[in-house]
């Protein structure tokens, strides 16, 4: 694994962590949306750049649960 995808790697589960962890309404969806777009835009990365399985499913799950994250957040 190069350098780069060891730091892309790690720094959509800092965001996507970010998220999930946070406790305050008002900094929520910030964080959701930020994670979202991290999840995103490594799904791409990994999808045209074959790179290890297990990162992939990693991915889907982040990118389902931090759209339940999203939906709950929008309904309270």
């Amino acid at each position: 694994m190069q350098v780069s995808q060891a730091s892309n790697q790690s720094a959509w589960k800092r965001v996507y962590q970010d998220a999930l962890f946070e406790l305050d309404k008002t900094r929520l969806r910030p964080k959701v949306e930020a994670a979202l777009k991290a999840v995103q835009d490594r799904l791409f990365e990994v999808r045209f750049n074959p790179t290890d399985r297990s990162e992939l499913m990693q991915l889907e799950d982040a990118k389902r649960k931090i759209m339940l994250l999203a939906k709950h957040d929008l309904q309270t």
